[in-house]
């Protein structure tokens, strides 16, 4: 599968509203409909472990100074995320890690 078809499920796997966390599949064949249905599940399954990876990651390695925990740094997160997932772009990252701290937080 092309990164930039994986890039627009992982697009789609973050978005908020009533779209939270559903499948991406019937969103991903609007944008690609030669896509079959077991490519649009793989690629639900590859966005969702992502997703999950990157909340992981960010959650369990906090940076402690004193009685504050900080995040760590973006540039630590994309290395790790692009040892796994080469094909994600920079715009993804950069959501993901948003969204990650995010989460981390709850």
């Amino acid at each position: 599968m092309s990164s930039e078809i994986l890039n627009n499920g992982l697009n789609l796997s973050m978005e908020f509203g009533e779209k939270w966390l559903t499948d991406i599949d019937g969103r991903l064949e609007k944008k690609h409909p030669k896509l079959t249905k077991s490519e649009l599940r793989n690629c639900d399954k590859l966005c969702r472990k992502v997703n999950k990876t990157a909340h992981d990651f960010i959650r369990d390695n906090p940076i402690k100074n004193g009685e504050k925990i900080d995040f760590i740094d973006f540039s630590k997160f994309e290395d790790f995320m692009k040892i796994k997932y080469e094909w994600i772009d920079n715009a993804n990252l950069k959501r993901l890690y948003s969204q990650s701290c995010y989460y981390a937080l709850k």
